[in-house]
């Protein structure tokens, strides 16, 4: 049995800046697979649709934070033009491959692609409400908190992040999962490590209060797909 007492500090084979671009594309595209089974974008679709109505029908700039090849944008953005809702979409990532697929994978070139950290103080635009999905498991401790600081002085409506529970039945769901269903060699080694590397609820509770949130301000939900939505809002 894996010990999952702590976050592992293994890296996964993603993170390499060296990983091949093809092979990489690929597993965008596997993540996305697995999203579907797993109803990985339930969190942070549920989020998206708060803010917009606090919005009201005005127009709305969202930033999404490790964006991979654009798929929770484009997500968005089918939403945005079913509701008839003038959305101004972002997604900034550190890999040159994951935006090039992107902006390859966007048909409508309505979404903005940046390669960049918002961690390194290049990018420094303001947002209506910034999304971050699978994203932070990536992070040490110490980025996770500067990335909330980062995304609570930048945004104007607030934040949310999706990330993993780590636990034992996510754990061994996912690794077993995308073994009988034949992915690729880093999607195997990957997926079971990215839950892994993942949150509990004291984690959550330890980081916000490290970022400045102590005692409320920001909630923590559970969903029953073994994700945590961490929301932050501001009442303007």
């Amino acid at each position: 049995m894996v010990k999952l007492d702590h976050r592992s500090g293994s890296k996964e084979l993603m993170d390499d800046p060296r990983v091949d671009a093809g092979i990489l594309c690929q597993t965008y595209q596997q993540i996305k697979s697995i999203n579907r089974a797993t109803l990985g974008h339930w969190p942070m679709m549920t989020a998206v649709k708060y803010f917009l109505s606090r919005a009201q029908g005005r127009p709305v700039k969202i930033l999404d934070i490790g964006c991979g090849d654009g798929e929770d944008l484009r997500r968005i953005e089918r939403y945005g033009l079913r509701m008839r809702l003038p959305l101004q979409l972002t997604g900034i990532d550190l890999s040159s491959a994951a935006v090039s697929a992107a902006c390859r994978r966007t048909v409508s070139g309505k979404i903005r692609f940046i390669q960049g950290n918002v961690l390194e103080g290049g990018h420094r635009e303001d947002y209506d409400f910034m999304v971050t999905s699978l994203t932070t498991h990536h992070l040490t401790e110490e980025e996770i908190v500067l990335l909330i600081r980062w995304m609570t002085e930048h945004s104007r409506m607030g934040w949310f992040i999706s990330d993993l529970h780590r636990h034992s039945i996510a754990y061994y769901f996912i690794k077993y999962f995308v073994r009988v269903c034949r992915f690729n060699p880093l999607i195997r080694h990957d997926a079971p490590l990215s839950v892994a590397r993942s949150f509990r609820r004291g984690d959550w509770r330890r980081l916000l209060a490290r970022a400045g949130f102590h005692g409320g301000g920001a909630g923590i939900v559970w969903y029953p797909n073994f994700r945590y939505g961490i929301r932050y809002e501001k009442f303007i």
